[in-house]
């Protein structure tokens, strides 16, 4: 309960600090519409459309003075009740806030004005706003303004395009400064920089945005992702199967992503006068695959994985790097069993996604829960029974709590047809991404029939459990990208030693320890490149490679070998065979260190 008052008042407080950020900008000339400013985990945003000049980043120094002028004057923020009438002569000539207004009226609700100051003073500011916030700008502490981008209005790139200001504010200097800290070791962790500098992917406008492109480095890392999944997912009982990219409109009004989900599928193609689709999910091809032959409840639980690539059309204003594409890899699986093995099953999709991050180095502290509910007051947005959703979500509660996974709710989040479980984990500095969503799906059994003979001979709908514990591969390779700065275990480098002769006599050795690391299946370069050694290992270094052999006179001489660390430590006269074994041991642990 505390943490979650503390959370409240910060939203208050970057809020507030939102409205004193538009305030300065008022007071220092600038002309614009307001059009929206909420706060956020980070800190808050404001929407505006400038009517005149420019603004950019180096105007924010003078207007964070004139913020903090405003804060030491103690100005009071007080909310009032207002009528449309009133609202629409407050905010004349705005578009912006007329159309919330518009809304407020359509759904009948008050609307309600927040003023800095003494309404109507010249030192006052007010703005169409539901709250809540701070109740005097004195409270606010410690704040900074981070960046400027553009926005389309509302998100949507159909709509214009407005400028947008982000900062953050915090209850103290010293947390504010841990921050900035962090958002400064995230840039230099963005996985899209890396990306480019560690030559692992890449974009291309002749494919198209959001299409990845994945170079050979990068290849190898989904490479070794896919195989672990794969791997993994027969230990736990999972059977393969591959399914087609494309599927008949029919496919998808049976599951009902036709009309619910349409908007987020690429439009259909013409083929033979029936339309067809890019597949946005596996779940429907799945479910055709398990009604091709009779079901019995010994066949049962019967658990069909797929590593799959689905298609989703996503804005192109929200597309970013390899957190939001439109090709999309999955360790996909859909498990289907009986409704009293339902809670067993989920509990062991919890406990593989924890095997997952617990191998990557990631603790309880780091990975939560969000489920997903519906929004009541939006019943019309889902399919199905209510009493199947409300069965779905206490199962799948039940066995959040036997687990012991933190959890939080999330109104709003559930998928058309039932309640949903998001894995969030946070990365090394604290960036959080949502990497996986599993459900407990009643309704589509309905839909598609599911059926098995149970015990008493009788036909019975089965569960079904979608679930992808490393999610979009893409997304977790930039997950992966940042957490580890670009320095990957030693099991996912795309290049685990770089051999580095010291001079042109040395490379016929170099040659000769590279084709036995190879052969023990051990990823290596050689540096036949005539520059110093200093300059090789130095590159080495930057492409963030685990191991660097290097071989000289000495080395050539006693047949063994030198070996510099990543971290930069060395050792000298090493046995060649000690250290393959040593190497081989990591990679088949996935250990996170080095040794």
């Amino acid at each position: 309960m505390e943490n979650e008052q503390q959370h409240d008042h910060l939203f208050c407080l970057r809020h507030s600090t939102e409205h004193v950020l538009m305030q300065a900008m008022k007071q220092l000339g600038y002309k614009f519409f307001m059009a929206m400013g909420p706060a956020t985990e980070e800190g808050f945003y404001f929407d505006f459309e400038l009517l005149e000049g420019n603004i950019s980043e180096e105007d924010f120094p003078k207007i964070e003075a004139e913020m903090q002028k405003i804060i030491d004057k103690n100005l009071s923020i007080t909310i009032k009740n207002i009528s449309l009438k009133e609202g629409r002569e407050l905010f004349e000539g705005n578009p912006y806030k007329q159309e919330w207004l518009d809304e407020i009226a359509k759904k009948g609700e008050d609307a309600t004005i927040y003023w800095t100051g003494e309404p109507n003073d010249s030192n006052s500011f007010v703005d169409l706003c539901k709250g809540p916030h701070v109740k005097s700008t004195a409270k606010i502490k410690a704040f900074k303004l981070l960046s400027i981008a553009g926005a389309y209005w509302r998100g949507s790139e159909k709509n214009k395009m407005l400028t947008r200001i982000y900062g953050t504010a915090f209850e103290s200097k010293e947390e504010l400064e841990k921050y900035i800290f962090m958002m400064e070791e995230a840039k230099k962790r963005d996985h899209r920089k890396l990306g480019e500098k560690l030559d692992l992917f890449t974009f291309s406008d002749m494919v198209g945005p959001g299409l990845v492109l994945w170079k050979p480095k990068g290849t190898v890392i989904r490479d070794q992702l896919e195989n672990w999944a794969k791997e993994t997912e027969e230990r736990f009982g999972y059977k393969r199967v591959s399914t087609p990219h494309i599927a008949k409109h029919t496919l998808y009004e049976t599951s009902g992503h036709l009309p619910y989900y349409k908007d987020d599928m690429y439009s259909p193609m013409e083929i033979d006068g029936e339309e067809y689709y890019l597949k946005g999910m596996n779940c429907p091809h799945h479910h055709m695959i398990y009604n091709s032959t009779p079901k019995s409840y010994r066949d049962l639980p019967l658990r069909f994985a797929e590593y799959g690539t689905v298609y989703r059309y996503e804005q192109s204003g929200s597309l970013f790097g390899l957190m939001r594409v439109r090709a999309i890899a999955q360790n996909d699986a859909h498990i289907y069993c009986s409704l009293a093995d339902a809670e067993k099953e989920f509990i062991d999709v919890l406990k593989l996604h924890e095997y997952y991050y617990n191998a990557l180095g990631l603790s309880r502290d780091d990975y939560h829960i969000v489920i997903g509910l519906p929004d009541e007051k939006k019943r019309d947005k889902y399919h199905g029974d209510k009493a199947l959703w409300e069965k779905a979500e206490t199962i799948m509660r039940s066995a959040i709590e036997k687990v012991g996974i933190r959890s939080i709710d999330e109104e709003g989040g559930a998928a058309f047809y039932g309640p949903k479980v998001d894995m969030n984990i946070k990365s090394s500095v604290g960036r959080e991404f949502t990497i996986s969503t599993t459900q407990l799906d009643l309704y589509m059994p309905t839909r598609f029939n599911l059926e098995f003979t149970n015990e008493k001979g009788e036909k019975e709908l089965a569960a079904v459990i979608h679930r992808a514990p490393l999610g979009s591969h893409e997304r977790f390779i930039g997950f992966l990208i940042e957490h580890f700065a670009g320095a990957f275990p030693v099991w996912l480098s795309p290049v685990q030693v770089k051999i580095i002769p010291i001079s042109d006599k040395h490379l016929e050795y170099a040659r000769k320890v590279a084709e036995y690391l190879q052969n023990e299946m051990i990823r290596i370069e050689i540096d036949e490149k005539s520059e110093t050694m200093g300059n090789k290992i130095r590159k080495a270094q930057e492409e963030k490679i685990p191991y660097m052999i290097i071989l000289g006179d000495k080395e050539l001489e006693a047949q063994n070998i030198s070996v510099r660390y990543r971290n930069g430590k060395q050792e000298n006269g090493i046995d060649l065979n000690t250290f393959t074994h040593k190497v081989t041991d990591l990679i088949i642990t996935k250990a996170l260190n080095e040794g």
